[in-house]
């Protein structure tokens, strides 16, 4: 696992923090966050999904590009963010794909007193930190409790030669 916190410059990093938490930003409800029936719903934008046939889901796909290029990503098998509501219930342990030498990535868009569990390091969510390690590597959100503001995240599984 690496950690990498202010992993783009400033200002690109506040394009993207701008448009992610803008007012024109577009979300859509998900009932489940793990997988169908968790019954811990939040919202979603779906930038790229393999099962789209190599075509991306989002016109603003190429917000993520300088990401992209660091990550020095060769092939996108899914990138989504994610807006995650308060909650204090334990979630779900998973793996994004079980597919070999894949990447999954989260980039954490807002600081907030939430985060990721991977094995058994907390990650907290801190605005501009990148966290990386391998697709397999079970791992699960961590929520937030601030009522006064959403939990933003990217979270990309890739291939990369880095």
């Amino acid at each position: 696992m690496q950690i990498i916190d202010n992993f783009l410059g400033k200002k690109q990093f506040e394009v993207i923090q701008q448009v992610i938490m803008g007012v024109h930003f577009e979300w859509y409800y998900n009932k489940h966050s793990n997988y169908t029936g968790d019954n811990t719903s939040q919202l979603t934008h779906h930038f790229y999904n393999y099962e789209s046939y190599g075509q991306s889901n989002s016109a603003s796909l190429p917000l993520l590009k300088p990401i992209l290029e660091k990550l020095k990503v060769t092939g996108i098998v899914k990138i989504n963010a994610n807006l995650h509501y308060p909650d204090t219930s334990e979630q779900i342990t998973h793996t994004d794909f079980k597919f070999k030498n894949l990447i999954t990535s989260v980039y954490y868009i807002n600081t907030n007193n939430g985060g990721t569990k991977i094995k058994d390091k907390l990650v907290n969510s801190i605005e501009n930190r990148m966290v990386i390690f391998p697709c397999d590597t079970p791992h699960s959100v961590v929520r937030h409790t601030d009522p006064s503001i959403g939990r933003f995240v990217i979270n990309f599984n890739y291939y990369s030669d880095r």
